[in-house]
């Protein structure tokens, strides 16, 4: 069965660890980069992943986990469906607990999720009606980097990005929209930045 998304993140969690330190984290460190309240939730989540074929344990080693190479499913990662956004005139952000697959070269090091797309305010940027839009959470942008944005904390909307210490310009990649700006720039909330774009055809 597949793992979930926490797990994948625990899993991806390790190989990035390896690829770093050359072995391992400890159980400890599993726990600590998570959050987890105590190392029983760490030793669970590991000897699911041990279950499901990623990794092997060594006993009585305090870092004794090594790697599995994993078959046909290595390109797909479940991260979180977290409602819709809109691609026009901001709406209403939406949570849900459906999960998209995305291929790996798509994740990023922070907590990634997904958002699906109304509207066609960002069409010159190949966001369309009812694609799903990847993204890394992070509450800071760069000036143009395509963005989830939350105004007044209630109305979600992606667009490119560019703020001043006055105010924040969202602009559309869509000529029919203008661009939206806010002042004074803390009513604006970045969620996450766009890493990229997955279209499902019928």
């Amino acid at each position: 069965m597949p793992i979930t998304a926490r797990q994948r993140r625990v899993l991806d969690y390790i190989r990035r660890y390896f690829e770093v330190h050359g072995e391992p984290p400890t159980i400890a460190e599993i726990g600590k980069e998570f959050g987890m309240s105590s190392s029983a939730s760490a030793h669970h989540v590991v000897s699911i992943l041990e279950r499901e074929g990623l990794i092997r344990r060594i006993p009585n080693v305090s870092r004794g986990i090594e790697l599995v190479k994993e078959e046909s499913t290595e390109a797909n990662y479940e991260i979180p469906l977290l409602g819709i956004v809109a691609a026009g005139a901001p709406i209403e952000a939406i949570l849900n607990y459906e999960t998209v697959c995305i291929p790996r070269d798509m994740l990023r090091s922070r907590r990634m999720f997904a958002l699906r797309v109304r509207g066609d305010s960002m069409i010159d940027e190949q966001i369309r009606e009812d694609d799903f839009i990847i993204l890394q959470s992070q509450e800071t942008a760069e000036n143009g980097k395509t963005v989830v944005a939350l105004i007044d904390g209630s109305d979600a909307t992606v667009k490119r990005f560019y703020g001043s210490r006055n105010q924040v310009r969202l602009e559309a990649a869509n000529p029919r929209y203008k661009p939206i700006v806010i002042r004074p720039p803390e009513r604006v909330q970045i969620q996450g930045v766009v890493v990229g774009v997955i279209r499902k055809y019928e």
